[in-house]
């Protein structure tokens, strides 16, 4: 499954921790459309098998309009962009999934909000961004293939954490100190540094040319509980 929406006094919001981060985070804010408009309980299944239901039902249809426009309003969009210096007409791959990650959505996600909902990309800009798998450009960076994700976080990342999982790989501006527990250091790379993390929890990374700094957020991999809870530091009982 995507998720559930449970109706009721007490509403809940299940998602399911198999699926990739961006996923999770537009099928959280496609369940958040459900309860703003009051569609009841409903019950989403995996939309790389979407069904005519899935297609045609306006309830669902609602419910990705508000999910997409919830989580990449056009105006944080185009402040994104501005602030980095990119430009929708010439957008390469790499920049798309700066801004994906920045937003916290999935990299096709992004390309089809630029394309269909915003209307600032055209299809030819867009056919050749999806072209692109985001494992290709990960790749590219990394080194190596890898299912985990990446996050650009540049100077412009402000106004919200760097939220990610155990094994992701963040490439940071040169001469960026990261505060909080170890992670893997693979130097420098044609773009910055690269770093994986190892351990749940909250650090920061910071610079001081220019003056900058942003949270690092880290939750367990395939974390099972409350959301709220997802970076709580691991304890050792033992």
């Amino acid at each position: 499954m995507e998720g559930i929406y449970v109706a009721g006094s007490s509403a809940t919001i299940l998602l399911s921790s198999l699926r990739p981060a961006g996923r999770r985070h537009f099928t959280c804010a496609h369940e958040l459309g459900h309860h703003v408009f009051g569609h009841g309980a409903q019950f989403d299944e995996i939309r790389n098998e979407r069904t005519a239901r899935r297609t045609i039902d306006p309830k669902e249809f609602l419910a990705d309009c508000f999910a997409a426009y919830f989580l990449m309003p056009k105006a944080t969009v185009d402040s994104g962009m501005a602030r980095r210096g990119f430009r929708y007409q010439t957008m390469t791959p790499l920049e798309a999934l700066t801004m994906a990650g920045w937003l916290g959505v999935g990299y096709r996600s992004f390309v089809y909000q630029l394309e269909y909902g915003l209307g600032v990309i055209d299809h030819h800009r867009g056919n050749s961004l999806r072209k692109v798998p985001p494992q290709d450009i990960r790749a590219a960076i990394i080194g190596k293939r890898t299912t985990t994700n990446l996050y650009v976080v540049d100077q412009s990342w402000r106004g919200r954490a760097v939220d990610c999982e155990v094994g992701d790989y963040l490439l940071l501006p040169v001469s960026t100190l990261y505060e909080g527990r170890p992670t893997d250091e693979f130097g420098s790379v044609a773009k910055g540094i690269l770093v994986q993390t190892k351990h749940p929890g909250i650090g920061r990374v910071s610079s001081g040319r220019p003056l900058w700094s942003a949270f690092i957020r880290v939750s367990r991999g395939r974390y099972v509980g409350r959301s709220q809870y997802r970076f709580d530091e691991e304890v050792d009982e033992s």
